[in-house]
């Protein structure tokens, strides 16, 4: 497989703040995850969509915020018919006369004439139609497959132009597009039709939409079909009920254990304290996790309005590389924490400080605890979730909120009863020196997560090596910061950016030398594998031949290839003077290129050699060889003296970053 190795740059913060932070950003911004590997640096991609069925239309578009082709024909003159492809495991929703949806429902299909339009419309006829086999999917108004829309023209008023708005919205199972819009232009005249597609808003579909007749109303054999008798879709009442019941049982999911204990360790804490400061630090607990609860509402929002891009279910924000590496690294720094290599610099988060058991817990320790356990919650689905969050899919603002409050509120209900009735937690013992070991135990607790999340890697292998540095990166940071706690009780601020310094620097260097670079294409487009017989047969044709020895094992060769080898300026004159590019990867035993490089006088790599061309059957010249660490400069001047290949080589591809 040919190597593509390009510069990564990885930092990761491991400061607490970052767990609100990362939330936050995701929440807000909704990004797909191909878009968010390019606004930072590319951490991975987005597997690819499921193709399209062909189209066999005169026209087709595919909007970039919709699952779904659009296909366009108006050659006919008296209709132009336009039908909606979703892709498959997604589906739209039955076209209607109005853009308003009950609670409980999708976005309908709806479809708008601007004024634009000089052809006489007549009607807009929905044809194929048939609602989703699944009941509770049919009761939202979910249909199967295409949605087929023929605008009917006056065949007595000429040629002219017809201007559709059309408005829809694509939903699978786990999450929905945003409602959007999509402009069709389409001319009609003597020859084939022009047809041109611009993007809209829903809203603009939603102001004035034609009525749209069924296939039955117009007297075609066509009828939409009904399902059979179901279930009663999920009213809001009910879904609130269900929100309560599975945030309240979401505090038995083994993502919250690790967080759950070192609550119970805070309400040890609490004993003896006055009522209103243990409820005042129970409902500093509840508010992060309402604050979590609302930034994952606002996200789907955000997506339902058209703010986002994407809808991120609950949990999907997981489904992100970058996301699961930083969450893998703000737990281990908790967790060394907890086992005493640093101190957390808020009051009571953890109990212990510079050797001292603390017996309050602040504010801004509880809030942190509130957010943190229901952030490691997310990828947890408990009982009656499940309808719950495909109901907030396609629901209004005000729905979409009160059914996460309801969740937030189950999930904070135990810690609001406690608040209430200290009393529940007198089983507990006295804060005390157990409370230290216990902490500890908490830590193991906490690296079993980080074993969790890193099991979650396992579709991307390639980031355990330069994850497992940057943990160590983060470990020196946190022992360097705890030195100073130890002895002086607190850190400085010159210690602690320090202390970011040091991780960001290993960070940056484990996922630059060790992480995987072939995530964009290379700028070379090399040959491989390496074959003395393909050499011969380069240079007996008179090409300029370039070999780069190199290996995984190699840092200098990892170094060069980045560095010097994989440039623009390298690649242009590699395509311009036609040289040939082979990768020798000594990464595996390989007698060939072993026996190769004794030819050429050499036991080590990094090892480059160009073999400069002539004229075919002439004498060769003497290779030019680059040993060691070399510069772009170095390479720059070898090629240049190589000369380019032969005039009738055929031109060298070189790939090009897209």
């Amino acid at each position: 497989m040919v190597k593509e190795r390009m510069r990564r740059r990885g930092n990761i913060s491991f400061f607490w703040p970052a767990a609100v932070a990362i939330l936050a950003a995701w929440a807000v911004t909704g990004v797909r995850a191909d878009d968010l590997a390019d606004r930072l640096g590319g951490f991975a991609r987005r597997a690819a969509d499921p193709p399209l069925p062909a189209a066999d239309s005169a026209a087709s578009h595919s909007p970039s915020l919709a699952h779904v082709r659009v296909d366009v024909e108006g050659g006919s003159g008296d209709a132009v018919t336009i039908r909606l492809v979703p892709e498959e495991g997604w589906h739209l929703y039955a076209p209607a006369s109005s853009g308003t949806s009950a609670v409980g429902r999708g976005k309908p299909t709806v479809v708008a004439i601007d004024p634009a339009t000089t052809a006489r419309v007549k009607a807009v006829v929905a044809r194929d139609v048939e609602l989703a086999a699944e009941p509770a999917l049919a009761a939202t108004g979910a249909v199967e497959g295409p949605v087929t829309l023929e605008v009917r023209l006056d065949p007595d008023a000429g040629d002219g132009v017809v201007a559709a708005v059309l408005g829809f919205q694509t939903c699978s199972g786990e999450s929905c597009d945003p409602p959007i819009g999509l402009r069709v232009t389409t001319s009609l005249g003597s020859g084939p039709a022009r047809v041109e597609f611009a993007e809209a808003r829903y809203a603009e579909a939603a102001k004035a939409p034609m009525a749209i007749r069924t296939a039955a109303e117009d007297g075609s054999s066509a009828v939409a079909s009904s399902p059979g008798a179901g279930p009663a879709p999920l009213t809001l009442p009910r879904a609130l009920l269900y929100g309560l019941l599975g945030g309240l049982i979401l505090n038995l999911m083994p993502c919250v254990l690790p967080v759950l204990g070192l609550k119970l360790m805070s309400f040890a804490q609490q004993t003896g304290r006055e009522r209103q400061a243990v409820f005042s630090m129970n409902l500093w607990y509840c508010a992060g996790v309402f604050a979590v609860f609302f930034a994952l509402a606002t996200a789907s929002v955000a997506a339902n309005i058209g703010l986002a891009s994407t809808n991120l279910g609950w949990g999907q924000q997981f489904q992100f590389v970058e996301f699961r590496i930083a969450m893998i690294g703000i737990v281990f720094a908790f967790a060394l924490s907890f086992l005493g290599v640093w101190e957390i610099p808020i009051p009571g988060f953890i109990g212990e400080q510079a050797g001292h058991v603390q017996t309050k817990e602040g504010p801004a320790g509880a809030f942190l605890k509130g957010v943190l356990g229901t952030v490691l919650a997310t990828p947890c689905s408990g009982p009656f979730l499940g309808p719950v969050f495909g109901f907030t899919l396609t629901q209004p603002t005000a729905v979409t909120y009160a059914v996460f409050a309801a969740i937030a509120t189950g999930m904070a209900l135990p810690y609001i009863l406690v608040g209430v009735f200290p009393g529940l937690v007198r089983f507990l013992p006295r804060p005390g020196a157990w409370m230290a070991t216990f902490k500890e135990l908490l830590g193991f607790v906490m690296l079993g997560t980080v074993a969790y999340l890193f099991s979650m890697l396992r579709q991307q292998p390639a980031w355990f090596v330069p994850t497992f540095v940057m943990l160590i990166g983060i470990w020196m940071g946190c022992w360097w910061v705890g030195r100073q706690q130890e002895r002086q009780g607190v850190a400085g601020f010159g210690r602690w950016v320090q202390a970011a310094a040091l991780v960001a620097a290993v960070g940056t260097a484990s996922f630059f030398w060790l992480g995987p670079h072939g995530l964009r294409r290379s700028l070379i487009d090399w040959q491989q594998p390496f074959s003395v017989e393909e050499l011969a047969t380069h240079r007996r044709v008179g090409a300029t031949v370039l070999v780069d020895f190199t290996a995984d094992w190699c840092p200098t060769c990892t170094t060069n290839l980045l560095t010097a080898i994989e440039t623009r300026k390298v690649a242009d004159v590699i395509r311009r003077n036609k040289v040939v590019p082979i990768l020798a990867d000594f990464t595996d035993r390989a007698p060939e290129i072993n026996q190769f490089l004794a030819s050429m006088g050499s036991s080590s790599i990094p090892f480059l050699v160009i073999f400069p061309g002539g004229d075919p059957g002439g004498p060769p010249r003497e290779p030019i060889v680059l040993r060691d660490a070399i510069t772009e400069s170095q390479l720059l001047a070898a090629l240049e003296q190589a000369g380019p290949s032969a005039p009738a080589m055929p031109t060298i591809r070189s790939a090009q970053v897209p």
